[in-house]
Formats: C-alpha cells, structure tokens, sequence
C-alpha cells in the first residue's frame, strides 16, 4: 500500500483538494441529515417515527405525487426537445454557432430569474394567456399559478425551457461523434430516414441519451428554486416541503426524513434505468 502510494504520490495530491471537499460539504452534510431523520424529536434516540409521520401526512403525498410528475414529464420534453434540437444543429455543419448561442441563452439565465420571468408569463394576465385569448383558443384567462394541474403543467414548462439546452449539448456531442460514413453507407444501400434514425442514430446515442437522463433525471427530482419562486406554497414539491418544514415549521427532524426519502427517491431511479434502459448504453461507452 505504501508503495502505492509512494508511486502516485503526484497523483494523489492533485485529487486531495476536491476528495476534501466532497467529504466535508457533501458526505458530511448527507451523514447529518441521515442522523436527523432517525433522531426522535425529545428524547434524541434512534426512532423511525419521523418517517412514520411522514407518510402519514397528506401534504407529503402531494409533494410526493407532485416531484414525479414534475419530473417525469420535464426529463421526457427536455430528451425529446434536446434530441430535435441537436439533431437541428448536426446537420448545420458548420452554420451551427448562432443558432447554439440562441438555444444556449435560457441555461445562462439564473434559476430565480427565470421563475420570476415565468410567474409573469403564467400570470391572469400574462403573454400565454394574452396568445392563447388572441387566437380564441380559450375564452376566459387561465389560472396558470393557482396549484392545481395546470400548475403542474407549468412548471414542467418552465423547468424544461431552463435545462433543455443542455441536454442538447450532452446530445449533441453525441452526434457529433457518429461516423458520417454509416449514414451514407445506409442512403447508398435505400435506407430511409427513419429507418436510419431508429436502427442507427439511437443506438449509437444511447452513451449520450444515458448521460442525459441520469444528469437531468437527479436534477428534476430535486427541483426546488423553480417551483418555490413560482408558486410558492400553491404547489409543493418533495424539496420545497423539506425547505418549508425546516425554515416555516422548524422541524428539522421531518425536513431531514423528506430529504432522506427524497435522496431515496432519485438513487432508485438511477440504478433502475441504468439496470433496464440504460446498461447498454453504459457498456457502449
């Protein structure tokens, strides 16, 4: 071991750094939190009647209710739409760079800010339903904010227009690294368009549609910025209920058993789409 170590000693101190901080700002707080959601509340002995509450609660199950279909349906528009939009910028060679800077301009808009843009959009009397009344698709304003299922409807709106750029990049690069030759080897021999895309572009995306999914799969489930600036308690998710029960309510203990059902929540989603979906794609790359 010690020789080991002594042969990547160079190695080892440029990887320190970032091992230090992993443990002190993530393993650390995770331990915590772990520890909270079995403390009991007077006593301070082990106990799972935090968590016992907490499925109990019918709050909790809306949240709960709410964080999948957020997630689901953002992760499924945001593949789709980040597929048509890398395949949009693969076949510009190389006229891609105004039309990669204007699909990228939602990612640099600060999470906040874009809630708070789309709060105004959203709102009675805002551009969605201004079109929408302007066209005579609708006859009377939609209440967009007001916590029910359009809310939901909106968020998954929001969230995608957010970080669909980048699963175009992630998708992209994918593309980006097929060997064109396959596609005019198919065209020579009559293959159709279709054909082409569902026998060879997907499977060989697969590495890039796994990372996609994976990225974004986390990221959706711990949506929090998004939904709490815009609808506030209207609609709660898993990571504003958590937020909520610690900062409004000042249970630390339920805020960290939501957390920990939460951190539950999205490792199980990972290792079974990498297990069904996505071990192929693991194993190409």
């Amino acid at each position: 071991m010690y020789s080991l170590c002594k042969a990547y000693r160079f190695e080892i101190i440029c990887v320190l750094p970032i091992l230090l901080y992993l443990f002190v700002f993530t393993f650390l707080p995770v331990a915590g939190v772990f520890k909270i959601s079995f403390t009991d509340s007077a006593s301070g002995d082990f106990t799972f009647d935090n968590f016992k509450i907490l499925l109990g609660q019918q709050e909790f199950h809306t949240a709960f209710i709410n964080t999948l279909i957020i997630a689901l349906g953002s992760l499924t528009l945001e593949i789709g739409l980040g597929l048509l939009l890398a395949m949009v910028l693969s076949f510009q060679g190389r006229r891609t760079g105004f039309l990669k800077s204007f699909f990228m301009l939602p990612l640099a808009i600060p999470t906040v800010v874009a809630a708070v843009i789309m709060s105004y959009m959203f709102s009675s009397s805002g551009w969605v339903n201004r079109i929408l009344l302007d066209l005579g698709i609708i006859g009377e304003k939609i209440l967009w904010l007001s916590g029910d299922y359009k809310s939901l409807f909106t968020v998954i709106v929001a969230d995608s227009w957010k970080v669909t750029p980048l699963v175009m990049l992630i998708l992209l690069a994918g593309l980006q690294s097929i060997d064109r030759q396959l596609f005019k080897a198919a065209k020579i021999d009559g293959a159709k368009p279709f054909y082409i895309f569902r026998r060879i572009t997907l499977p060989l995306l697969m590495p890039s549609i796994t990372a996609a999914v994976i990225i974004r799969g986390i990221d959706a489930f711990r949506i929090f910025s998004l939904a709490l600036v815009l609808m506030g308690e209207n609609l709660k998710v898993i990571g504003t209920f958590a937020y909520l029960e610690f900062s409004e309510y000042n249970n630390q203990y339920l805020s960290a058993a939501s957390a920990l059902i939460l951190f539950l929540i999205i490792m199980t989603a990972v290792l079974v789409y990498i297990r069904f979906v996505g071990k192929k794609g693991l194993e190409a790359t």
